[in-house]
């Protein structure tokens, strides 16, 4: 019986870029182009999907279907989101062969983001009896905390850094609907709201993620090129870039092109210790008439600090001749700068896979760390290298240190553990996958 309701208003900020597009891969959008739509289903699915990785009862909250058609009614109702658009992010991108680890020919594709920054309000009517409350309201709330930390992100490419937002404020208001004054205040929608982001965010999320910050600069000049532009008078290349309203350029790096590259070198690991269908299986796998395998390892974007331009200019060679090639000057902008990457893996509920998936993400953002892998563009001219000060890795249970300035290590013990995982995976027999 439907005694109590409870409607919660959430403000969220993006802070970075939303992929949420139709059927042609273009942003959704309302009102002329003037307005971003972050469709209720797609909120409804992210906080549902959470709730049942976590094992709580999902169903209660927003209902079920099973396969013999039996249906379980939601107990919330969730309302379409909409924001003014900032701005517009176009990107270019490549698809990359598994089996050469080089673009394929004619999959070059450009896409359009909707820029960070925007301002949505989610909204929340949770409908229930006044004993199921408690319990409705804190999974929601839970949704709420994890949507906070990056742990649930809306719309597409999420695993590379896309579709993460800061929980500004949670207001709640409790309707009684068996008191008079509460239920002519619901009918006439009468809001005498309670603010609830304290109790949002003193949340404590159980242990089912792993974290990794890597911190330093690059030392070498770095450039991903973004999509093309056709100003004759700019350079030819230039590193990818947000054009503020000031003017300024706000360098970073694209969690598909880290991402990227921190598969590359993991699979490379793993295929020398024999384990590549479990890299590949962790960083999720296409399979043609099969279910494809997600994602369980999740990066952000990079912004670069501090950053400092230089402009560079270069001839072309004759591959034949060995001389140069005439009328073939070109000149780009790389950066260089402070930055700092972050990977989250989600845990699988297996120690022996957990540990080797955490001992090989240390172990490729170890060679990130020490100018052994490049980033970008134009390695082969010095590009994309970088120098890594610090890296933290919490698993939840503990914390481990590492100072590559000062050569030092805290918890030891704990790191070759996970390190000893990576090697000894095909070593071992049995266990559950």
């Amino acid at each position: 019986m439907i005694d109590y309701i409870t409607t919660i208003k959430v403000e969220i900020f993006s802070l970075s870029p939303l992929s949420i597009g139709d059927k042609d891969q273009e942003p959704l959008i309302y009102d002329e182009g003037k307005t971003a739509y972050l469709p209720a289903t797609g909120i409804a699915g992210a906080f549902k999907a959470y709730l049942k990785f976590i094992g709580k009862d999902y169903k209660k909250l927003f209902g079920d279907q099973d396969k013999e058609g039996k249906s379980e009614m939601s107990s919330v109702i969730v309302k379409d989101s909409f924001a003014k658009i900032i701005n517009y992010d176009r990107r270019s991108g490549v698809s990359i062969s598994d089996k050469y680890g080089s673009n394929e020919n004619n999959k070059k594709f450009e896409r359009n983001y909707l820029q960070k920054g925007m301002k949505f309000e989610l909204e929340f009517e949770i409908q229930a009896s006044k004993n199921d409350m408690e319990e409705l309201k804190n999974m929601l709330y839970i949704c709420l905390k994890a949507l906070d930390k990056g742990i649930i992100r809306f719309g597409g490419s999420k695993s590379c850094g896309l579709g993460i937002f800061k929980v500004k404020k949670v207001l709640e208001d409790d309707y009684d609907l068996t008191e008079l004054k509460d239920l002519t205040k619901y009918l006439n929608n009468i809001e005498d709201k309670y603010d609830a982001t304290s109790e949002v965010m003193g949340i404590k999320l159980d242990n089912h993620y792993v974290n990794f910050t890597v911190k330093g600069e690059l030392s070498t000049p770095l450039i991903i090129k973004g999509a093309e532009k056709l100003d004759s008078n700019d350079v030819d290349d230039r590193s990818i870039g947000l054009k503020l309203f000031n003017n300024k350029i706000e360098y970073f790096i694209p969690g598909s092109s880290f991402k990227g590259v921190l598969r590359s070198r993991a699979e490379r690991i793993a295929n020398y210790f024999d384990s590549l269908d479990e890299a590949k299986e962790m960083f999720g796998e296409l399979k043609e008439g099969r279910d494809n395998i997600l994602s369980r390892v999740f990066v952000t974007e990079s912004a670069i600090e501090e950053e400092k331009e230089s402009r560079y200019n270069r001839i072309k060679i004759d591959r034949f001749t060995g001389g140069v090639r005439h009328t073939a000057l070109m000149n780009d902008i790389p950066v260089k700068g402070k930055t700092q990457f972050d990977v989250m893996y989600r845990k699988k509920g297996n120690k022996r896979i957990d540990d080797y998936s955490i001992g090989l993400i240390t172990l490729a953002l170890r060679d990130l760390a020490t100018e052994n892998l490049t980033l970008g563009g134009k390695d082969n001219i010095g590009r994309g290298r970088f120098r890594a000060d610090t890296m933290k890795i919490d698993d939840g249970d503990s914390m481990i240190d590492i100072d590559f300035k000062n050569m030092f290590i805290s918890n030891t013990g704990r790191l070759n553990e996970y390190v000893r995982a990576v090697k000894s995976l095909t070593e071992e027999e049995g266990g559950d996958d």
